[in-house]
């Protein structure tokens, strides 16, 4: 039985689609992965890597905003490939640090499968809140099992113009109506937080070990020069305790651990 066609796929317009080997050619270390860039425009880019299918499509005024058509299309643009399953990445800032298992594994049978957010406690429309608001800038699909769920979240995107964004439309959908196929990702496979400083509000980590996908603007640059990375994290080791403790003892130990970080503020 022949293994199932699988696609990594990026959107570019103008300038992004001309410096995907910033970060989509990171994709190709996985040798069951295609790597297709679909490009919005009025011509392909001038450079064209190697081992990249590139696929042109005209501009729809309708979405009113680069972005946002940006946004919407790559869920419908899926369908032209033939593909089975798709990894969906945003093209200029989504870094593949050490292979990643085949997209069927993933997936496990869902149609859908992706990280939260790293704030992902959000209230939406519909089901009303979520403790998992999904990131959309990397995103996983059994394509054909998914169809219904990504022509429901571009119908409604077109419905009505929020942001540019199709972050909210996509949780929206999923979460209301379609929470039965979808597997939620440990943020391995979608890593948000900042290597090294950062910006208040978002977490901050001093390494990427167990890292397989990195996904920070901000950061992707030093992200690269780590690559390789350890397959996984080093879990530190505590110090154990030597003998019964006493109550002040134990009150003290809750203490130490209340100070320290928890919570992304």
């Amino acid at each position: 039985m022949p293994s199932p066609r699988q696609i990594v796929a990026t959107v570019a317009t103008g300038p992004f689609a001309e410096r995907l080997d910033k970060t989509f050619t990171s994709f190709a270390q996985n040798k069951f992965l295609e790597l297709h860039a679909f490009v919005i425009g009025e011509r392909l880019p001038e450079q064209q890597l190697p081992g990249i299918t590139y696929h042109l499509f005209k501009s729809d005024p309708a979405f009113m905003d680069e972005m946002r058509e940006a946004y919407y299309r790559r869920l419908l643009f899926l369908d032209e490939t033939g593909a089975e399953f798709a990894l969906l990445v945003d093209n200029s800032d989504v870094l593949c640090m050490q292979p990643l298992p085949e997209l069927p594994q993933i997936l496990r049978g869902a149609a859908f499968a992706a990280a939260p957010e790293h704030a992902a406690s959000r209230y939406i429309a519909g089901q009303g809140w979520t403790g998992c608001y999904f990131n959309a800038g990397v995103t996983f699909w059994n394509v054909p099992a998914s169809k219904k769920m990504r022509e429901d979240i571009v119908a409604r995107g077109r419905t009505r113009f929020r942001s540019v964004e199709d972050q909210l439309t996509l949780n929206e959908v999923i979460h209301t109506g379609f929470y039965e196929q979808v597997v939620v990702l440990p943020s391995q496979y979608n890593f948000r937080a900042h290597y090294h400083g950062g910006h208040g509000g978002w977490p901050r980590v001093e390494s990427l070990d167990g890292v397989l996908i990195y996904h920070n603007s901000y950061c992707v640059a030093e992200a690269k020069k780590l690559i390789p990375v350890k397959a996984h994290a080093e879990l530190p080791p505590l110090v154990p305790d030597q003998a019964a403790l006493t109550d002040w003892q134990k009150f003290w130990r809750k203490i130490q651990l209340r100070r320290q970080s928890h919570i992304v503020r």
